[in-house]
């Protein structure tokens, strides 16, 4: 069900599925032509499966422009609200630990010239953060 779903989307939004180890979505141009491609695991899982959505969202949900941290944000929004099933709890913290390490990763880049932009406190970021770490 979640893999057909995947598929889906994918042929709906003329996506090129590839398979990888970790998720991954891609934009090619060549010779003109754009050609957008998510690489994800094999769906097992409700994991991998939002996962996937994760990365579909990144091709075409909303939010695509911007800083870092607002781009995962709004493609795990986009994945939580077109996936078919709610999350588990242990998948919502799976997810949660996924965006929280790009928060991680911001705050030990924060001594840099050009720091990445960490949310201010009133950003929608941390009450999804929140939600999925709860």
């Amino acid at each position: 069900m979640f893999d057909r779903h995947v598929d889906e989307l994918c042929e709906l939004h003329d996506i090129v599925r590839l398979n990888g180890s970790r998720g991954r979505a891609e934009v090619h141009r060549r010779n003109g032509r754009r050609t957008a491609a998510i690489r994800v695991p094999p769906v097992r899982g409700q994991v991998t499966y939002f996962v996937a959505l994760h990365e579909i969202g990144h091709l075409i949900g909303p939010g695509r422009s911007g800083v870092r941290l607002d781009k995962e944000a709004a493609a795990w929004r986009w994945a939580l609200r077109e996936a078919l099933v709610e999350p588990t709890d242990a998948c919502r913290r799976r997810i949660g630990a996924r965006l929280r390490s790009y928060v991680s990763w911001a705050e030990r880049r924060q001594h840099r010239r050009r720091p990445p932009v960490l949310p201010p406190p009133e950003s929608q970021f941390w009450a999804l953060l929140a939600y999925l770490e709860a």
